[in-house]
């Protein structure tokens, strides 16, 4: 072992005495360096790398000049009487070791010099360890090792990663509980596991959803561990968490995707075999009608079949397309000029009970698509919007442009960091539930039941979205509506630059994360900047006066969640300018009428309105 050593000595007698105990170690060769006073000692220090300073005290040193630095290397002092010794104990330095002047010997300082030393390779490798975890991109989290049951083990330590996942800061989760991470799609069984391995003092590995401080969901896969001391009591837990939400979706994504895949590859066997089938039943059918001419009883039920196999040619030409992997002739047209011009036909859906509204924008927005494909697609939707108001309601069918390569405000999870064209078929009908929302794209899927279609339509959008390079995405609240969101690339030479960029911002409080993107699509097309946000205390900073927010789009049920009483704290500070949304009923909550209230799933026109009607002047 090699070390240098910086002995400060005035005295040359003494000076040689330290040397030659030094000078006696067998196990190590000090390189020693020498300086006559401290002041000196720290001019060396500047630009010379030291192990270890060594000097003697003694009433004539004074210790000032050693106290205005805390640079020093570990020092070593030698003192004469126990006089000394107090003095340096009560200066406040950080001295590594003291050694009486009448036991030092090449020994004593052997032992003391090496001990200092792997206590300072010991406090090096600690500060790389703890500036790797600061560093890390993985969460490293210590608790307490119990309680297990509530309230649950204390945090005792998290590092960076923990605060930029979940948006709380260190002091805010010290002292509490792991357990404010978790929500409503926390897996119980998950946590039941988690806590058999850990009252078992056993290692586990989990993947689980956990929540951030805004409320928004995100998945992690962690592997918690205990901390046992050398009595074997296990005294911590130690967590380390990976975000692994963004690999989860895209293997969702994949799983649809080859799914799809092997439904449209089944579905083009079949309909090729079901082509074959179908020709020849027809071509006998062509025949028959040639024999039985002076029948006319037998004609009508041969001109029957015929119209069936017609119907079924048509079904048998989508579950062809829906096997194509890409457009058939795709072009680059104005997607707002043809849909314009696509409106009196989906005028005709109108009856006495449905109502079809449009915003349809006037900029040219060129996408490479299939023309026949986007008509058919929002005409399935129109379609079935249609079929979901039983009742009587209303569609609304608008367009417009999203910025999700923009650098500021909430990207829309699912597409690319680019902007797309914006087509949206929202309706006032009766709305799906989570198990029927999971298979609506599935082919031959319907909810209409027997002899009201054929359960290819929203395959057929999908399809046709997929093929187009675009993104689909749905939004929907049981006996509030859906809104079918379709998102398409943008020819390059098509989008438009002139839009004015976002100024204003605005702050959403939503429960439900896709239902707050869709509302950050719409703000954007408004022109705002839109913040998401699940902590009440931004609300709290709003009523009192936030001058950067122009106004809250508050949802009803995620405050009523968060023990909010809002009709309480409207009356306090006011209304301000909010917007309150809702998919349930609140007759029971008395608003004031300066707050409009929205029903979701939002739609643009809805929105638009609310927004105007608490003063906002839009373009």
């Amino acid at each position: 072992m090699r070390s240098s050593i910086l002995i400060i000595e005035d005295r040359e007698e003494e000076y040689i005495w330290i040397r030659t105990l030094l000078g006696g170690i067998e196990s190590f060769s000090p390189n020693c360096t020498r300086v006559l006073d401290f002041q000196e000692a720290l001019e060396k220090t500047k630009t010379e790398f030291f192990d270890v300073i060594l000097f003697q005290y003694n009433s004539r040193n004074s210790l000032d000049t050693l106290k205005k630095t805390q640079i020093l290397p570990p020092l070593i002092v030698i003192f004469e009487n126990q006089e000394s010794k107090e003095v340096l104990k009560n200066s406040k330095i950080n001295f590594s070791d003291l050694l009486l002047k009448e036991n030092v010997s090449t020994d004593l300082l052997d032992r003391s010099i090496r001990l200092v030393l792997q206590a300072k390779t010991t406090e090096e490798n600690l500060n790389l360890l703890k500036i790797g975890i600061e560093r890390s991109k993985d969460i490293f989290l210590i608790t307490e090792a119990s309680p297990i049951d509530e309230p649950g083990p204390k945090i005792v330590y998290v590092n960076g990663a923990f605060e930029r996942l979940t948006g709380y800061k260190r002091e805010e989760v010290l002292g509490k509980t792991p357990r404010i991470l978790q929500g409503p799609k926390t897996d119980r069984a998950i946590l039941d596991r988690i806590r058999k391995a850990i009252s078992e003092a056993k290692p586990c590995f989990e993947e689980i959803i956990n929540y951030d401080k805004d409320g928004k969901e995100y998945w992690i896969e962690m592997d918690i561990f205990p901390i046992v001391n050398e009595q074997g009591i296990v005294t911590h837990l130690m967590g380390i968490e990976r975000d692994i939400t963004e690999r989860r979706n895209s293997e969702e994504r994949i799983r649809h995707s080859q799914k799809m895949e092997a439904v449209g590859q089944l579905a083009g066997g079949m309909a090729h075999d079901f082509n074959n089938l179908l020709n020849v039943i027809l071509a006998n059918l062509d025949l028959l009608e040639m024999k039985l001419k002076d029948s006319e009883d037998l004609m009508k039920r041969v001109r029957s079949a015929q119209d069936a196999i017609q119907r079924g040619v048509e079904i048998n030409k989508r579950l062809l397309a829906f096997s194509r992997k890409q457009a058939l002739n795709p072009e680059s047209c104005d997607v707002n000029r043809v849909l314009k011009d696509f409106i009196p036909i989906l005028d005709r859906i109108r009856t006495e009970k449905i109502e079809i509204e449009y915003e349809i924008a006037d900029e040219k927005t060129v996408c490479d698509i299939e023309k026949t494909g986007l008509e058919n697609a929002i005409l399935n939707l129109a379609l079935n919007a249609r079929d979901a108001m039983p009742d009587g309601g209303k569609i609304f069918i608008s367009t417009g442009f999203v910025r999700n390569g923009d650098t500021k405000g909430p990207k829309i999870s699912g597409l690319e960091e680019k902007d797309y064209f914006l087509v949206t078929v929202t309706d006032t009908g009766t709305g799906m539930d989570d198990i029927t929302k999971a298979r609506i794209f599935d082919p031959f899927f319907s909810t209409k039941g027997g002899g009201k279609g054929t359960g290819l339509g929203l395959t057929m959008v999908y399809g046709f979205v997929k093929q187009s390079n675009g993104f689909l995405k749905v939004i929907t609240a049981p006996e509030y509506g859906s809104s079918f969101l379709i998102f398409l690339p943008l020819h390059e030479q098509g989008k438009d630059e002139q839009l004015v960029a976002t100024k204003k911002k605005t702050l959403v409080m939503e429960e439900n994360r896709e239902t707050a993107e869709l509302a950050c699509v719409y703000l954007k097309e408004l022109g705002y900047e839109p913040h998401v946000s699940s902590d009440m205390k931004r609300l709290a900073k709003f009523f009192s006066g936030d001058p950067e927010i122009s106004f809250v789009l508050l949802d009803l049920q995620l405050a009523d969640s968060k023990g909010i009483d809002l009709k309480k704290e409207l009356e306090r500070f006011g209304s301000g300018k909010i917007i309150a949304t809702s998919s349930s009923r609140v007759e029971s909550l008395e608003l004031p009428n300066t707050i409009p209230l929205v029903r979701k799933p939002y739609t643009k026109t809805s929105l638009k309105e609310a927004v105007r009607n608490i003063g906002e002047i839009l373009p």
